[in-house]
């Protein structure tokens, strides 16, 4: 059973694990969120490492936000909200960037974790091991 139905699905083939990320950047300059819907990763551990993570380093290597999210929109990953409400996702996961105080997290759930600053490969890395266990 999932958030958005009642009812079990029967199905003789394997389903791919779909996931929902949502991502919420706030700046002096900005404040929004735009989402990511896709087919997978079925844990918190492999959304980050494959999905996220690839997010929180181009926020945090970019000279101005806006270029990050015209890099986006450009590459046309992003999903509409209302896309997003009615996926039936495995895993929920989000990311939330605060740029003017150099806040970085991920959760799901209840569960978050916060980097120290920018976030690093080996931070997120050990983010995912932690994740894993």
């Amino acid at each position: 059973m999932n958030r958005h139905s009642n009812a079990w699905s029967l199905s003789t083939t394997d389903m791919a694990e779909t996931y929902t990320l949502c991502v919420q950047i706030e700046s002096h300059e900005y404040y929004g969120e735009f989402y990511l819907v896709g087919e997978g990763y079925g844990t918190p551990a492999e959304v980050l490492d494959n999905i996220a993570a690839d997010h929180l380093l181009q926020i945090s290597n970019a000279s101005r936000i806006e270029e990050y999210l015209l890099d986006v929109l450009k590459q046309g990953e992003n999903a509409g909200e209302g896309e997003y409400d009615s996926t039936d996702a495995d895993i929920e996961c989000w990311i939330h960037v605060d740029i003017s105080y150099q806040r970085y997290a991920f959760g799901v759930g209840d569960r978050v974790v916060e980097f120290t600053g920018e976030p690093t490969k080996s931070e997120i890395a050990s983010t995912v091991t932690q994740l894993e266990s």
